[in-house]
């Protein structure tokens, strides 16, 4: 249970660190923007025309990020430790399937440094045909 609840905290400090932290560079970038905006487009415009035009693009895009908050949240899953059931098997039969992992282990080692070397062993090499 108290796990579950640290692990709840660190994800929504996590989460809004970086959403403060993406927020700041969201609005350095957007000002920048703006104004470049602001100069290319004065050329063509009067102050009042952009100051339109760039208030209503503004108050568009915050009406879409609003309407974007109030969309369902999604739910926060608990680490796989927190569910996982208590372990039923017993010690022996876990210590019997270490040896085939070792084995798969073994093998996927030696296919992995075949591959790396750009070829794949000699026929003669292997034991079992």
């Amino acid at each position: 249970m108290i796990a579950a609840i640290e692990y709840r905290v660190r994800l929504a400090i996590r989460r809004t660190m970086f959403g403060v932290a993406s927020g700041i560079l969201l609005f350095v970038g957007i000002a920048f923007l703006a104004v470049a905006g602001w100069i290319a487009l004065s050329e063509f415009f009067d102050t009042l025309q952009l100051a339109l035009i760039f208030g209503g693009v503004f108050v568009g895009l915050g009406l879409i990020m609003l309407a974007m908050t109030r969309t369902n949240k999604a739910a926060v899953k608990m680490a796989p430790s927190v569910h996982a059931p208590a372990s039923t098997a017993a010690p022996a039969a876990g210590m019997a399937a270490v040896g085939g992992l070792s084995a798969a282990f073994v093998q996927g080692i030696t296919a992995g440094m075949a591959a790396g070397k750009g070829h794949t062993p000699p026929e003669d090499d292997h034991p079992y045909h």
